[in-house]
């Protein structure tokens, strides 16, 4: 079995909750800070290092054009 790598994205939907999960290696605990309505980045609490994303209301916010789907600004979050 090959071992988890911290820069891998792991990706998970929950269909009946409509919630995208996204984490950046293996899912960690950490803080979440809303960014946009119903996005959240989940930070480590000793680093403030980006562990992941969580979207609510998901594929409701893909039935409309991509541009209004998400608006985040991810150049601040990531860097």
């Amino acid at each position: 079995m090959a071992k988890s790598k911290d820069n891998e994205l792991r990706i998970s939907y929950d269909k009946s909750a409509d919630v995208l999960y996204m984490s950046f290696g293996k899912p960690k605990e950490g803080i979440d800070e809303e960014i946009e309505d119903g996005v959240y980045l989940r930070v480590d609490e000793r680093t403030s290092k980006p562990l992941g994303f969580t979207i609510i209301d998901f594929e409701k916010r893909f039935s409309t054009s991509i541009e209004k789907a998400i608006p985040i600004n991810l150049s601040g979050v990531l860097s």
